[in-house]
């Protein structure tokens, strides 16, 4: 028996997944739409953070509030310019939302070019804040987070024309 006679039974043959769906866009109204949802809920957290940072005991969650208000009106800020990826919809992740406004607004000037700074030092007192087992934070960082969720907003909505739907109903 030579080597080159030896039959080998065909290989098995996997059928081929089917290609996903092509990734389809947001629209601009539907972009637009999710803004000022995403703004609106930036302005509760708001709202939160600053009626109990003059309480001033309960630090952590002021800064939890604070940092969220921030992180949507970010998100809210990133779908009115456009969006990110193929979807053109706001990244999942906080660290790309960060990185993405972040980008942003880096060229603006005063408080709007420094609100990407803002931003990642906010998730980094909420990290302490909410995870951290040894330390916590104190009232006099929960009353600056809010001030500067405060600022970080309203730069956004001079810059993105977002409107406050929200204050009032709270109030």
């Amino acid at each position: 028996m030579n080597r080159g006679s030896k039959k080998h039974p065909p290989k098995k043959k996997h059928v081929n997944k089917p290609r996903p769906a092509p990734v389809v866009p947001m629209s601009d109204l539907e972009r637009s739409i999710k803004a000022q949802q995403e703004f609106e809920k930036a302005m509760i957290h708001l709202i939160e953070a600053e009626r109990l940072s003059p309480w001033g005991e309960a630090p952590n969650a002021c800064i939890h509030s604070a940092y969220y208000a921030m992180h949507h009106c970010a998100s809210a800020a990133i779908l009115a310019a456009g969006g990110a990826g193929k979807r053109r919809d706001v990244p999942q992740s906080h660290e790309h939302v960060i990185e993405h406004y972040g980008k942003l607004v880096a060229g603006e000037p005063g408080v709007l070019g420094q609100s990407g700074m803002m931003l990642s030092r906010a998730r980094t007192d909420r990290m302490v804040a909410d995870y951290d087992l040894v330390r916590g934070t104190n009232k006099s960082n929960a009353a600056a987070t809010t001030a500067e969720a405060r600022k970080f907003i309203n730069a956004c909505m001079n810059k993105w024309g977002f409107y406050d739907k929200v204050t009032d109903d709270l109030d």
